[in-house]
């Protein structure tokens, strides 16, 4: 299992990657779906930057769940993204202490 400093980098940096591809696409959600998605597009991806404060705490099961979470970032047609934080998420949930 990788070290509780490479899972915070990853869970980080897959935050950054969310926020980039979330909130400049904001501006072309249609005017109804607008707050819904700017939340989803704020939310989910705070949900990654948890996570790695989760891990570093010891708390890699609580880091598995927030990394979950953090998949239902709308990333549009760059969704494959998403899967990264699935699957790391599900081992993180999943693993052994």
């Amino acid at each position: 299992m990788l070290d509780s400093r490479t899972v915070q980098l990853a869970a980080t940096a897959w935050a950054m990657v969310g926020f980039a591809i979330a909130l400049p696409s904001l501006a072309r959600v249609n005017a109804d779906a607008r707050l819904l998605v700017g939340v989803a597009s704020v939310v989910f991806p705070t949900c990654a930057l948890l996570a790695g404060v989760a891990v570093v705490h010891g708390r890699p099961r609580a880091a598995g769940v927030l990394l979950l979470l953090s998949a239902a970032t709308p990333t549009y047609f760059v969704s494959p993204v998403n899967l990264v934080a699935l699957a790391a998420g599900a081992a993180l949930l999943l693993a052994r202490r």
